[in-house]
Formats: C-alpha cells, sequence, structure tokens
C-alpha cells in the first residue's frame, strides 16, 4: 500500500475547492480499498462458505495496491508539489524527512514484531521457514526488499509495496523541481498516461508475464513507479483542468476515456497489465470529482476513520492473521464465519490503536528528530558566524 498523508488544500486550488479544503472521498477510498488487500489475503479461509464467484472477486483484491500507488503519487505531489515548484531540489530533504516519519515507524514495530516471533518459534524448537529469512532481514528494515534484491516475498509480504514507495519518495525528491515543468494540457496528461501504461503492458508482455501481479519481486518497483508517476501528472492535470473552461467535462470525459482506452488494450491486446493502470486512474479522477461536491462520497465517519487507519490495517493484517491461525483456526482452509468476522474486527482495533499510539506519536518523534537534524548545520553555520 501506497501510504499518502491526508490531502490538504493547496494554494493554487483555492478557487476550484474551498480553501483548506480536504480530499475525503480520496481518503475513505483508501480504507476500502485496504480492505481489499485484507480480504485477498484471508480469501483462502473462506471458500467453505463462499460461493466461487465471490472467491474469484476477492481474488482481484491484490489490485487495490495499483490504486494505492496512484493515490500516493497524486496525494504527495497535491501537499508537496507547490514546495518542489519554489525550492526545487532544496525541498527534497524536508520531503524525505515528512516520509520517512510517515512510513517507517509502523514498519520497524510490524517487523521487529515478526522477528521476534520467529525468533520464539527458533527458542521452541520449531523452524520458522524459510518465509523468515535472516538474511534477507537488513533488506527489510531498510525498506530496498523489492528493489530487485530478493526472489520472493518474506517476512511482512504487503511491506513489498512500501519498499517500492519508498524508492519513488526518493526518485521524486531528486526529479520533484523537474517534474513541476511539465505540460498540463487538456489532452497530454491522457495521451501520455496511455503511452505509460501501454509501455508497462509491453514490458510485461516481452518478459513472458501476464498479470501485472505476477513475479512481485521483479516487476513491483517499476510497476509502483509507473503508477506513482501517472499519480503525479494526474494531480497537475486535474488541478489545471479544475480551473479551466469546461473543465469539468474534459475530467468526466478523459476518465472515460481511459476506461475506454483500458478496455481496448484488454479485450483486444489481451494486456491485463496496461489496462490496469488506466482502470484505476480513471477511479481516482472520478474520487477527486467526488470529493468537491457539496457532500462528498466516502465522507462519512467511518469511511474517513478507515481510511486513517489504512496504512495500519494494510501492514498488520498479515501477520495477525498468522498469529490467529496459530491460535484459534485448526483448519486454515476452514474457517468458520464467526471467527472471520472476529479476525475482521481484532485487525481494526489492533489498527486503531497502532495508528493513535504508534503510527501517530512515532511521525512526530521522527519528524522532530528530522527537523532538528535538519536544522543542525544552519545553526553551526550562524554560531560561526556571530564568533567571527
Amino acid at each position: 500500500m501506497a501510504s499518502a498523508d491526508r490531502a490538504p488544500g493547496d494554494r493554487r486550488m483555492n478557487s476550484a475547492v474551498a480553501p483548506g479544503r480536504m480530499l475525503p472521498t480520496l481518503t475513505g477510498l483508501r480504507g476500502f480499498a485496504a480492505l481489499a488487500v485484507l480480504f485477498y489475503h484471508i480469501r483462502g479461509a473462506m471458500t467453505g462458505f463462499l460461493p466461487d464467484r465471490v472467491i474469484a472477486m476477492l481474488a482481484q483484491g491484490y489490485l487495490a495496491v495499483d490504486l494505492f500507488f496512484v493515490l500516493s503519487g497524486f496525494v504527495l505531489w497535491w501537499t508537496y508539489g507547490a514546495e518542489f515548484r519554489d525550492q526545487g531540489i532544496r525541498a527534497a530533504p524536508r520531503f524525505i524527512v515528512r516520509r520517512f516519519a510517515r512510513i517507517f515507524p509502523l514498519h520497524l514495530a510490524i517487523l521487529s514484531a515478526m522477528l521476534l516471533f520467529a525468533l520464539a518459534l527458533l527458542v521452541s524448537g520449531r523452524d520458522p521457514g524459510a518465509h523468515y529469512s535472516f538474511t534477507a532481514l537488513p533488506a527489510h528494515y531498510l525498506l530496498v526488499q523489492n528493489w530487485g534484491f530478493g526472489n520472493g516475498l518474506t517476512w511482512n509480504d504487503p511491506a513489498w509495496s512500501i519498499s517500492t514507495e519508498w524508492a519513488a519518495y526518493l526518485l521524486l525528491a531528486i526529479a520533484g523541481g523537474w517534474l513541476t515543468r511539465l505540460p498540463r494540457g487538456a489532452w497530454s496528461f491522457p495521451s501520455l498516461i496511455i503511452a505509460m501504461a501501454a509501455g508497462l503492458g509491453w514490458w510485461f508482455a516481452a518478459t513472458g508475464r501476464a498479470s501485472i501481479g505476477d513475479d512481485i519481486p521483479a516487476t513491483g518497483l517499476l510497476r509502483c513507479l509507473v503508477e506513482f508517476g501517472i499519480g503525479i501528472l494526474l494531480c497537475q492535470w486535474w488541478t489545471a483542468q479544475r480551473e479551466a473552461p469546461r473543465g469539468t467535462a474534459i475530467i468526466y470525459g478523459t476518465a472515460l476515456g481511459l476506461v475506454g482506452a483500458a478496455a481496448l488494450l484488454f479485450g483486444v491486446a489481451g494486456s491485463q497489465p496496461a489496462a490496469v493502470p488506466l482502470i484505476m486512474t480513471a477511479v481516482v479522477i472520478l474520487a477527486l470529482q467526488a470529493s468537491t461536491a457539496p457532500r462528498p462520497f466516502l465522507s462519512g465517519r467511518i469511511a474517513q476513520w478507515l481510511g486513517d487507519i489504512s496504512y495500519a490495517v494494510y501492514l498488520s493484517h498479515f501477520f495477525l492473521w498468522i498469529l490467529f491461525k496459530l491460535f484459534f483456526v485448526d483448519d486454515p482452509m476452514l474457517v468458520h464465519p464467526i471467527k472471520i468476522l472476529a479476525f475482521i474486527l481484532l485487525t481494526l482495533a489492533a489498527s486503531h490503536l497502532l495508528h493513535i499510539a504508534l503510527e501517530v506519536p512515532g511521525r512526530r518523534i521522527a519528524q522532530r528528530a528530522g527537523d532538528r537534524l535538519l536544522a543542525a548545520p544552519r545553526t553551526i553555520f550562524a554560531a560561526g558566524r556571530s564568533e567571527t
């Protein structure tokens, strides 16, 4: 999951969106996308009481990660784009501190809990298995495990996407100033996005992979970078079109055109990896438009709460499911519906606690430490000048 800050309105958007206005539909959408990933991972336990067609639908939940990537690119440019425009590369240090503080505290906590679990298995005389590869652990702690260093998913499987987003953040910090000069014309954006999606689909086909979820250790990084970049372009384009004459018609027409292009790429060329980014971009466009309504879709308390805890849900559910099965499940392929419900409620409760007691305080502590670190050279320089 792409973890993103809740999007504040920037100065340039105030004429199109009320001053200080959030984008609540994006927040709510993120919450339900995190639940889609959760159901994807536990779907095998529900084959005993759900129809095959429902299980098949849940099996598509992994595509929510593609939605996260586009959302993340959009929200980060919405939040930091003005800084990159005004400061260029000088905005990079603060941006990196903020992103580190956003994703690392919870990631390190969950990974460390899994390490303690693996050590407990060893102490009790049981083999944790290849999934708990201690040689791969340093890469996981640094969040570089999905940069082409491994052959499979180990430890906290969902964190692969956080690893690729961390790479996207670092690239954005370097290239942010240059990205402000990209064209924002009404038709340049959809043309470029279709080209990017088609290029991704071509690469998957050229490497013999049919699904966008195939061979994640080898494909996940490019998948993230392309969709994250699409989100950045979408933010620039949508901002411009919201203020343009006939902007609303162009926006909805573009969303429809992207769906049509996705259908063409999938139906004619048979390229699911090319179609998915276009579909997710269209979904985000519709969510953006919904956010500007007087009563935005998914703006209720429950939806917003799910959005707020979505990062905790995304990072914790995989390990919680391992523990839940260990203590409460006899047959992992046949779990009673009451136990499934209990697990979902447990995950939501645990994620809420992780969010308020670890994620938010950890972010504040890391931000303060990072800000002091960034201020140290200026303080030393100022002190040196005063002495002379």
